[in-house]
């Protein structure tokens, strides 16, 4: 690369000043006056000199910036359709900045160059702008002579009429032979055009099926023997192309559907809710139809429950809620969708449970609100919080215990507070006020101020107790209340007999069976027929023996539960193989098994849960959640009870180099062990039925 030279300066300031080094000489001869005569025509001639440079930089400088918007004219130029379209517009352009800049010359001379200099390249700026101009205009013409075909195929195919297609063939070669008269294009690419005509109605045929069914479209392609001047990748893309599109009309149609098929049946039970009717006549069930046979047939179904007067208007707060989980996870997308709940064999609908004691009128019309935004994806997320809220609010309003399974009132006062708070919610937000402030206790705008209200107290329980006793036209006198004492210290009193006061008359004695009588009179109320049943589950199968778990598990056994085929077997093979051992009978223990596994479970998992990682691996397993440390402890400390019965069906699968099953399962690493408690239904519920033989208190399973 050339070496860019450096000058280094030998002048010293303080000795000399400075001067400026001339190559002009006087010889010693000559007059000072006689020398100088050159030097002032050198002088003269470098001032033109400078003054040309000057000239030149001047109109360079003007030339650099003007050529920048030439350009750019000349670019826009080139877009035209046409030469002449170009050529006009880059003259109109060109004339307009060359004026602009020759005004900005400093001079004339710089002017004049700079006009010289300028136009010196717009010849080359002119052919480049006749020669995109010159493709424009072929392919422009090109272009419309296509669109021109793709609109006469087109026609024809949306027409289906014969006689159009019988003429389209030479319409459309009068079309391409335009370009070829054109010079445009040539014979041979005449020929192409022609050959290229069945394809294009072919792909427009398919297009227009599309349109109205792309899955149509989609199948139909999906069969080379159809549409065959279809190949390869044209074919693949169209199918592709179909399947998307295929996609996007069913989710339009199915959310159009599902939309009519809400706001139908919510139509339908505001006016049945508001006019309290007894049912619509045939003509008026027409406002209501969605065009869909199912839904419709499903609001005809319910019509026929009002007129009959089998509608309902209690409702299920927890049933509600079960519902709204399935919608919020979008198994519901409508109220006509079918779903199972925990229990259930047989799907229904919204529209189907309505009036079924569990979903009323205003329980309707709030679920069909919750579907419709969970349709929308910002009004889902907001949703999403609000349902939080109210799960974490939930055991406040519950309270006591007892009160969330007997008192009458709880379902319907849960289901106002969460319709009502979702109203203020949503109203709240209409409004533009932050979702976190109508969720927060501490802001003016929090939704449940008057929460309170809602609120169960436990001092409601003796007068349930008492309602409930009174339904089943049932006395009960036992002993009195204490001074003070509310209504669950009362009955925890007086089931341990604590106030029984015989006396000085041994008559009295006597009265003490029927104390306990009336006691378990408040039992069959509160823990209903299965409470022997429950008291052995609680004290020696969950072992924890509280009110609550005894009072849960009754809940359960009163809802409609089925019993999973492969439990059933299990539950014959343990009752089967455990039968008469310290009394207990086949059918008590097909019984109990079947309960407990409905007590445990509800059918729904064989895997425990719970909140240490560690140990997750090593957690109860089986519908009847048996732990390990349990099944252990039974194979060891009970080997009496695992007979013959119980050797016939395990020892060909667990006896391995042991003398029996018992032992071969005993020595099982307890990870193996669990793992056959969740697999194996049958050993599981044979371990259920020892643990049953073994622990429970035979007396109260006779009673």
């Amino acid at each position: 690369m050339p070496k860019i030279p450096t000058f280094t300066s030998e002048a010293r300031p303080t000795a000399q000043a400075a001067s400026v080094v001339s190559n002009i000489q006087i010889p010693l001869n000559e007059t000072v006056a006689g020398a100088l005569r050159p030097l002032g025509k050198a002088a003269e001639d470098y001032y033109i000199k400078e003054k040309e440079i000057e000239t030149k930089v001047q109109a360079g400088e003007l030339t650099a910036d003007a050529t920048v918007e030439v350009f750019n004219a000349a670019s826009e130029a080139e877009l035209k359709n046409t030469p002449q379209e170009g050529i006009d517009y880059f003259n109109e352009k060109f004339e307009s900045i060359q004026n602009k800049y020759k005004a900005k010359a400093p001079n004339r001379n710089a002017g004049d160059l700079f006009n010289i200099t300028f136009s010196s390249n717009k010849s080359v700026y002119v052919n480049n702008i006749l020669k995109k101009t010159r493709t424009n205009l072929v392919t422009t013409r090109v272009n419309q002579v296509d669109q021109r075909v793709k609109s006469k195929i087109a026609a024809a195919v949306a027409s289906g009429s014969k006689f159009e297609f019988d003429i389209l063939a030479k319409s459309v070669e009068a079309d391409y032979q335009g370009l070829v008269d054109d010079g445009i294009i040539g014979t041979k690419d005449l020929k192409l055009y022609k050959e290229k005509l069945p394809n294009l109605v072919e792909v427009a045929q398919v297009r227009k099926i599309a349109t109205n069914n792309a899955s149509q479209a989609f199948l139909i392609l999906s069969d080379s023997k159809n549409f065959t001047t279809i190949k390869g990748e044209q074919r693949r893309k169209l199918i592709s192309e179909f399947g998307t599109l295929a996609k996007q009309q069913a989710d339009v149609t199915t959310s159009v559907l599902n939309q009519s098929i809400i706001e139908k049946s919510k139509k339908f039970m505001e006016k049945y809710g508001d006019n309290q009717k007894f049912g619509f006549s045939t003509e008026e069930l027409e406002e209501f139809k969605t065009g869909n046979e199912e839904a419709d047939n499903q609001i005809v179904t319910l019509n026929e429950k009002i007129v009959n007067k089998q509608f309902s208007f209690d409702t299920n707060f927890n049933t509600n809620t079960d519902v709204i989980s399935k919608i919020a996870s979008g198994e519901i997308k409508n109220t006509s969708t079918k779903f199972l709940l925990a229990g259930e064999t047989e799907p229904k609908s919204i529209l189907e449970r309505a009036g079924d004691k569990t979903i009323n009128n205003k329980d309707f019309k709030f679920l069909s609100n919750v579907i419709i935004r969970n349709n929308n994806d910002t009004f889902k997320k907001q949703d999403q919080q609000f349902l939080k809220y109210f799960e974490n609010l939930t055991p406040l309003l519950q309270g006591n215990t007892f009160l969330n399974y007997f008192d009458k009132e709880y379902n319907a006062k849960a289901s106002e507070l969460r319709q009502t708070l979702h109203s203020r919610y949503l109203n709240g937000l209409a409004q533009g006020i932050q979702l976190n402030d109508l969720l927060s206790y501490t802001s003016e705008n929090y939704i449940a101020k008057d929460i309170k209200n809602y609120l169960p107290k436990t001092s409601d329980l003796g007068s349930i107790i008492v309602e409930m006793a009174a339904e089943n036209n049932n006395t009960i006198d036992g002993p009195p209340k204490v001074e003070g004492e509310n209504a669950e210290q009362y009955l925890e009193r007086i089931k341990n007999n604590q106030d029984i006061d015989v006396g000085d008359d041994p008559s009295a004695i006597l009265d003490v069976d029927k104390n306990v009588q009336q006691v378990a009179s408040v039992g069959d109320l509160i823990l209903g027929k299965d409470r022997f049943l429950i008291s052995n589950w609680n004290k020696y199968y969950q072992t924890d023996n509280s009110t609550i778990n005894s009072l849960k598990a009754r809940e359960r056994l009163s809802r409609d539960y089925t019993v999973p085929n492969e439990a059933v077997s299990a539950i014959e093979n343990a009752a089967t193989n455990f039968a008469g051992d310290r009394g207990f009978s086949k059918e008590t223990l097909i019984d109990y098994l079947t309960k407990i596994g409905q007590i445990e479970t509800q059918y729904e998992t064989k895997i425990q849960r719970g909140n240490n990682p560690e140990k997750e691996n090593f957690y109860a397993r089986s519908y009847w959640q048996i732990e390990v440390e349990t099944a252990k402890d039974i194979l060891k400390n009970s080997a009496p009870i695992f007979g013959n019965n119980f050797e016939s069906t395990f020892s060909k699968k667990y006896k391995g180099e042991y003398k029996t099953a018992r032992e071969g399962l005993l020595n099982l690493d307890n990870k193996d062990l669990v793992n056959l408690l969740e697999k194996d239904d049958t050993l599981a519920a044979n371990i259920a039925a020892a643990l049953i033989v073994t622990r429970f208190d035979i007396e109260k399973a006779w009673n």
